[in-house]
């Protein structure tokens, strides 16, 4: 039987011994200032819940991570022959997330424990979605997500709108990129602390202060640094609104947004003010509701409504996280196709790819130009997965969480992410262009920018040169995609957002599969 510590106090952990219960895990509960009793050696998951009482949420999320570090030190290396321990990290401020997500623990932690750290903020905003309408390649329509509040909650929903809202409409139109509008009355001071956070996310994107009550009404415009000189290659733009919910001119906006053909638009109420942002939803220009406008309302309290059918409620502290952890599970199904592309066609020599041959019963086809996976070997996924940084990992689960928004933009619903062929050759390339623009974007946010002129002549006269300034996360490939280079091996960095996107039905299937397993088990041990 399974042993799971769940330190802390939180809303959260009833639902949490439950879900462990339920998979036949034994569960201890200890408060945080008894971590010293915990026999590690004698567990295979620890839960770190953190004190919502907590006066200073950065400190309290700084002694979090450091009492990882030192019940990581107690473990006996390696730990009681069941590799690493994983860690649930439950932390309060996004500041402190981020800072976890762009480094990592030193090499005594990372043998010992898989450390995966999250917000309630983070949970929360993975509900909402802004394609409800798919977004294909011919859509004439941008998604735009306006904002109401300006804070961490919001700041965790329009980055990770930035991570997820990437589309094929922009491949063909690059006006038609994704809109993120962020509405309070502080904006242009909350403004700085935000873009300074991201700089070089915002450094390469297009936004905008605007002061609808002044006679100026847009006070400044940014363009991204390499505007005319190189071509466009960040699918999101920005804008940060200085008025309240209920100001006119914005109460015109949302009619006008609603009612324009060419936005797919969705409303958040993120005020930290839960009542209030109910009360604020209601008083929403009935355009919204005419037009089934997505509206998620941050609300601590469970809230039944009928007036109005499309509005969603998230924030709730009691539920929300899932302690199997899908998207790790579906970012280690990612993770062992990019090895497998490298191992398989980089190191090997392959081309570029063409069209994809039906499976002989072998791991891998071949097309003659390149090796697809077409099964998984959920060992080498695990060994695979131990060897990466967090980082790295950070950068499979953001893979990860637009696969849906992948499947969708080529007419796939769930049901039939397992059809290994129903991606065409022509839904792959285009595909692996959105994934690049995706990965661009995830690169910017963990902290890397592109290299500046004189930085690009060095890599161009010595290719070994851009493993060199990735290491000073400087990357060569953030660029648009027709404009990808060879690396040192001689090929493009193409292949591999072509040999992803190729495998997307594989990773889902993997996943679907790995799911049931799991559930069956569970129902046996219920």
């Amino acid at each position: 039987m399974s042993k799971v510590v769940i330190l802390g106090c939180h809303p959260l952990q009833d639902c949490l011994t439950r879900q462990y219960k339920s998979r036949g895990c034994h569960v201890d509960s200890l408060p945080l200032a008894r971590a010293g009793d915990i026999d590690i050696d004698a567990c295979d998951e620890l839960f770190m819940l953190a004190d919502i009482e907590s006066p200073n949420p950065v400190e309290a999320d700084y002694e979090a991570v450091a009492m990882v570090g030192r019940i990581a030190d107690k473990v006996q290396h390696p730990p009681h022959g069941k590799g690493s321990i994983t860690c649930h990290l439950m932390l309060q401020s996004q500041k402190v997330l981020h800072m976890m997500q762009t480094s990592d623990f030193c090499k005594m932690v990372r043998s010992r424990m898989d450390v995966y750290p999250f917000t309630m903020a983070s949970l929360w905003s993975e509900c909402i979605r802004l394609d409800h309408v798919p977004i294909n390649y011919l859509s004439e329509k941008h998604a735009h997500l306006v904002i109401f509040g300006m804070n961490e909650i919001s700041e965790m929903v329009a980055v990770k709108a930035a991570l997820m809202a990437h589309y094929p409409n922009y491949v063909r139109n690059h006006m038609l990129r994704t809109r993120i509008t962020i509405v309070d009355e502080h904006a242009g001071d909350h403004c700085n602390s935000f873009v300074k956070r991201y700089q070089h996310l915002f450094d390469n994107s297009y936004y905008r202060v605007v002061k609808p009550s002044e006679a100026m009404a847009v006070t400044m415009f940014h363009k991204p640094v390499y505007e005319g000189l190189r071509e466009d290659f960040v699918d999101v733009e920005w804008e940060f609104v200085e008025a309240g919910v209920n100001d006119t001119e914005i109460r015109y906006k949302l009619k006008r947004w609603s009612a324009d053909d060419g936005q797919l638009l969705t409303v958040v109420m993120a005020d930290t003010n839960g009542s209030k942002n109910v009360c604020d939803a209601l008083m929403l220009p009935d355009d919204l509701m005419e037009r089934h406008t997505p509206v998620y309302v941050y609300s601590p309290q469970k809230v039944d409504l009928d007036s109005f059918q499309d509005m969603h409620f998230f924030g709730m502290l009691d539920s929300g996280y899932d302690v199997s952890l899908p998207l790790v599970r579906m970012a280690k199904n990612v993770n062992y196709i990019y090895d497998r592309c490298y191992e398989e066609n980089i190191a090997a020599g392959n081309a570029l790819p063409g069209a994809m041959q039906s499976n002989d019963g072998n791991p891998f086809i071949n097309d003659d130009t390149l090796r697809y996976a077409v099964e998984i070997d959920f060992d080498e996924r695990e060994k695979s997965w131990r060897r990466l940084s967090s980082v790295k990992r950070m950068s499979s689960i953001y893979n990860a969480m637009t696969i849906a928004t992948k499947m969708r933009s080529v007419g796939l619903e769930e049901d039939e992410w397992g059809k290994f062929y129903d991606i065409s050759q022509e839904d792959i390339e285009l595909l692996a262009q959105v994934e690049h623009n995706r990965w661009c974007v995830e690169e910017l946010i963990l902290g890397y920018r592109p290299c500046d002129d004189e930085e690009q002549e060095m890599v161009e006269l010595d290719i070994k040169q851009k493993r060199v300034l990735k290491g000073n996360m400087i990357h060569y490939d953030l660029r648009a995609y027709d404009d990808l280079r060879p690396d040192e091996t001689g090929k493009s960095s193409k292949v591999y957002d072509l040999c992803l996107c190729s495998c997307l039905p594989l990773i889902a299937k993997a996943f679907a599969d790995e799911t049931s397993k799991c559930e069956r088990t569970n129902s046996k041990v219920d």
